[in-house]
């Protein structure tokens, strides 16, 4: 009998121990399923969290691009921080706004702005930037092969020719001779013969500010006044007179006294401060701008372009104008057999009395605030990407957009 019960209650411990574990088992499962239902939801609302982080600085974003409509924002907000944990639903959001360039947003219209917005909820925190650059619109005046703040003059007999836009004068045009192509003033004196469109009275067209030609001095290599340049090779590869400068950026101070250039090739922006003297670009001249986004030549004094028909001759002038020190077109050789373009090519900027003469041709734009005399046979003819990529001062600020392919997620 003892021996029985033994048995019996042997069983019975082995019940219990397996309804033991199976309720442990049981337990622990309930346990894990809370837990991963625990997480689950922890997740989902990390999710949520940062959905709506996102669209709190999404938000932010948006409220910089309304404040930057406003024409005076620039001195309203400083570079920094401009709005911090403003509540927005179950969060809040922040907005800076920076100068990229220099850390001032007030300094200069022409610079960029980086916007970032972050937003918040609970642990989430998200942040959103772009860049907005300045739309710049182009001088209507270089949309003209030649444009005068004052009066333009052709005279009797001579023949201007303009071709991929029109000759334009704020004021009065009087025309002895022919203008081959189209024309636009404020007023007629004389119309003379026009083979195209003659448009009078014109709008008044916007002339660059003059201040603008010491930005461009400040950024110059001075060359020494010597009265003529002839023979000559100024690039941004070399100087004759002293260091090059990269930029192909010169500047020329005559004194009150004339300058005359002649027979030369000039790879770059020149500026000529003439004062009571005058400049004269004579015989030959190849002028190219160097950076397409810089005038080719700028004068504050009186100018004279006398240039005449056909080509720069290597030959004719005894020069290598293409030497190892300062290539044409990624070419350069030691001999004097070569020929160059007898033209300007880019803008060209006079500040005071402006005559063209003889075969003078330019490819680009001609802007005068003085008045402008053509006699002979003068040929400009437009160049479209001065309107595309107006040069540096020549073109005023329409606010701003968003630079394509700038708006990212950042992370801290």
């Amino acid at each position: 009998m003892t021996s029985i019960n033994y048995h019996k209650t042997k069983r019975r411990g082995s019940t219990y121990l397996m309804v033991l574990s199976s309720s442990m088992i049981v337990t622990v499962i309930g346990l894990a399923s809370l837990l991963a239902i625990r997480v689950q939801r922890r997740s989902m609302q990390m999710t949520n969290d940062a959905a709506e982080a996102r669209l709190y600085a999404q938000s932010a974003i948006e409220l910089g691009l309304l404040y930057v409509q406003d024409q005076n924002w620039r001195n309203t907000w400083s570079n920094g921080t401009w709005l911090s944990n403003q509540p927005l639903g179950n969060g809040c959001f922040s907005l800076e706004g920076t100068d990229p360039r220099d850390n001032n947003l007030s300094d200069s219209e022409e610079d960029p702005v980086i916007l970032t917005g972050t937003g918040m909820k609970g642990m989430a925190v998200h942040k959103v930037q772009i860049t907005l650059v300045p739309s710049a619109q182009p001088l209507e005046s270089l949309n003209t092969c030649l444009h005068s703040r004052d009066d333009i003059y052709i005279a009797y007999g001579d023949l201007l020719t303009v071709a991929g836009a029109p000759v334009s004068a704020n004021d009065r045009l009087d025309n002895d001779g022919t203008i081959d192509g189209d024309a636009e003033a404020g007023q007629i004196a004389s119309q003379g013969t026009i083979t195209g469109t003659l448009t009078v009275p014109a709008p008044s067209k916007a002339m660059p500010n003059t201040d603008i030609i010491n930005d461009y001095i400040n950024k110059a290599t001075w060359i020494f006044y010597t009265g003529t340049m002839e023979n000559v090779v100024l690039t941004p590869t070399h100087n004759p007179w002293g260091w090059a400068n990269s930029e192909g950026v010169y500047f020329i101070y005559t004194y009150n006294n004339n300058l005359t250039i002649r027979n030369s090739r000039i790879h770059g922006t020149l500026i000529v401060n003439t004062g009571y003297g005058s400049l004269t670009l004579d015989d030959a001249v190849f002028l190219q701008s160097y950076r397409s986004y810089y005038p080719a030549l700028i004068v504050e004094g009186r100018v004279t372009i006398q240039c005449d028909g056909g080509v720069l001759s290597e030959a004719s002038c005894n020069t290598n104008y293409n030497p190892s020190w300062a290539p044409y077109l990624d070419q350069s050789d030691n001999d004097k057999v070569d020929e160059y373009p007898n033209e300007i090519q880019g803008l060209v900027h006079v500040t005071s009395l402006l005559e063209l003469k003889r075969s003078t041709r330019i490819r680009g734009t001609v802007i005068c605030h003085d008045d402008v005399w053509c006699k002979d046979q003068v040929t400009i003819i437009h160049d479209p990407s001065l309107t595309v990529r107006p040069p540096e001062g020549y073109f005023f600020i329409e606010g701003v957009h968003v630079s394509p392919g700038s708006c990212q997620q950042v992370v801290d």
